[in-house]
């Protein structure tokens, strides 16, 4: 099966109870998140998902750090379909912005050279990620075929205990998917 765009999309925000969202520090991430409930909507809609496609791991890496979750990837007919995904992020010179840090083992950099830099007009993906308050957003942007974008955007904010999940994709300014959910601390 051939790929056309490998959208990847993953965040995490964590902290522990009675921490202020302006004291998240990226060392509050660090842990196994196992999906408990899941939702697909938008074009998504036939997508099937189960709540452990939400599962995140994510550990504090020099300046940055390393997650690895499942995305969504489109074929080449348009679908979308679950995708293994593993990547890390170092912090730019902009507070709370992270660029992504290719690494010798990532798939991204398998993929795509260097998404940090890359060149969306060249059919690379940009990947970069950033930490507001108590959540942290990482975003993806590709250029199809036809010159229009794909702008992918995977949030995950604590509340109660836990993560929401968020993700959208877009094209265009349409909403193409949704994926909404929760994940909670988990072993791993």
């Amino acid at each position: 099966m051939r790929w056309r765009h490998v959208v990847v999309v993953a965040g995490l925000a964590v902290t522990s109870p009675g921490v202020a969202a302006q004291d998240t520090a990226l060392e509050d991430f660090a842990g196994s998140w196992r999906g408990a409930e899941v939702q697909v909507g938008g074009d998504a809609s036939g997508l099937m998902l189960e709540a452990d496609d939400l599962d995140v791991q994510i550990e504090s890496a020099g300046s940055g750090f390393r997650i690895s979750w499942t995305g969504l990837a489109r074929e080449d007919g348009g679908a979308l379909a679950p995708q293994a995904s593993e990547a890390g992020f170092v912090l730019t010179e902009r507070p709370g912005v992270y660029a992504f840090e290719p690494g010798g083992s990532s798939l991204l950099s398998r993929l795509f050279a260097d998404p940090a830099t890359g060149n969306p007009l060249a059919g690379e993906t940009l990947l970069w990620a950033r930490l507001a308050g108590d959540t942290l957003t990482v975003y993806s942007l590709a250029v199809d075929p036809r010159g229009g974008f794909e702008l992918g955007r995977y949030a995950r904010t604590l509340r109660d205990g836990g993560l929401d999940v968020h993700y959208t994709l877009r094209l265009e300014n349409d909403r193409v998917a949704t994926v909404e959910g929760r994940a909670e601390l988990g072993g791993g």
